[in-house]
């Protein structure tokens, strides 16, 4: 396992399932490290990225992007999965339009079709 610690944040590669463990605060001051933990997670393999966020006790929403940034970009067959993911990461993923499913991987719900401007009688 490797730790980095910045500040109020801690990052510690997990080999196996490959992810990463956070905990402490993440912001403008540490972001990189939140950003290096998931290159390195993304590049282990084919397998899904586990998240182990019990120990965040805050991310902005930039670092929450990063996160949301490395599941869009991993291949269909890999997941990026948050488990355990604390109410308050959950929420923030509800105000972007993420959230997880029932098995914990991040997804993007379908955009609800979009109005008739024109309604017909």
């Amino acid at each position: 396992m490797i730790y980095e610690t910045h500040g109020q944040a801690q990052v510690t590669h997990i080999p196996h399932p490959p992810g990463l463990r956070v905990t402490g605060e993440i912001d403008r001051s540490n972001r990189r490290l939140l950003a290096d933990g998931l290159r390195w997670a993304a590049r282990q393999g084919g397998q899904d990225i586990r998240l182990d966020l019990a120990g965040l006790t805050f991310i902005d929403v930039a670092g929450l992007r990063l996160i949301l940034a490395t599941a869009a970009a991993l291949s269909p067959v890999r997941r990026l999965i948050l488990d355990p993911a604390p109410s308050h990461v959950r929420e923030l993923l509800a105000r972007l339009g993420w959230s997880l499913s029932a098995d914990l991987h991040l997804y993007v719900p379908s955009p609800p079709p979009l109005a008739d401007p024109h309604p017909r009688p």
